[in-house]
C-alpha cells in the first residue's frame, strides 16, 4: 500500500475546522478542482446517519461519477477517518483509507491528512497511470484540498460554525 501525508496550519480552532470537515455538503467548497482526479461538485449523505462511525458520504464528481466513503473513526475535534467503498462503477478498483488529524497549536490548528492507497490488480490505462503517477496525483489532491480548506476557513466572510 502507498502512503502520502500532508499537513496544513489553519488559523482556526479544531472545533471550527471539524464542523466543515464532517459536513459532506461542504465538500465541494474546499475539494481541489484543478487536479487530475475528478472532483466533487456535490456532497451528500448515503444514509439517514449524518454523524459518527458508520456515516456514509457520497461525492458526485464533475463527470457524474460517485465516490462513496464510510467513516471508520470519529473522534470530534481530533481524528476523522473514512474509507472508499468498493463500486462496480469505478474506472479502477482502488483501496483508499483517509485519516485526518487535528492538532491545536494555540491560535491555529495543524490538519494532517494521511492517505493510504492501493490500486487493485488488473491492467488498464488508468492502472498504469496510477502505478507511475499515483502518489503525485493524490499528493496534489490532498495539498490542494487542504490549501482550499485554509482559504475557506480564513476568509473574511467565512461564517464560523
Amino acid at each position: 500500500m502507498q502512503q502520502i501525508t500532508h499537513a496544513q496550519d489553519i488559523n482556526a480552532t479544531p472545533k471550527q475546522i471539524w464542523a466543515v470537515l464532517v459536513d459532506v455538503t461542504r465538500l465541494p467548497d474546499w475539494a481541489y478542482q484543478n487536479g487530475r482526479v475528478p472532483y466533487p461538485v456535490e456532497g451528500r449523505y448515503g444514509t439517514e446517519q449524518t454523524e459518527g462511525v458508520g456515516t456514509v458520504w457520497v461525492g458526485v464528481t464533475k463527470n457524474g461519477g460517485l465516490a462513496t466513503q464510510k467513516v471508520t473513526v470519529w473522534e470530534p475535534y481530533h481524528t476523522l477517518a473514512f474509507e472508499l467503498q468498493p463500486s462496480e462503477e469505478a474506472a479502477l478498483p482502488l483501496s483508499q483509507i483517509n485519516l485526518l488529524q487535528l492538532e491545536s497549536l494555540g491560535d491555529k490548528t495543524r490538519v494532517t491528512w494521511r492517505l493510504d492507497w492501493e490500486a487493485e490488480t488488473g491492467f488498464s490505462l488508468t492502472s498504469v497511470m496510477l502505478m507511475f503517477a499515483g502518489n503525485s496525483i493524490f499528493e496534489e489532491m490532498i495539498a490542494g484540498s487542504l490549501a482550499n480548506l485554509k482559504r475557506l476557513i480564513e476568509a473574511d466572510d467565512f461564517e464560523i460554525p
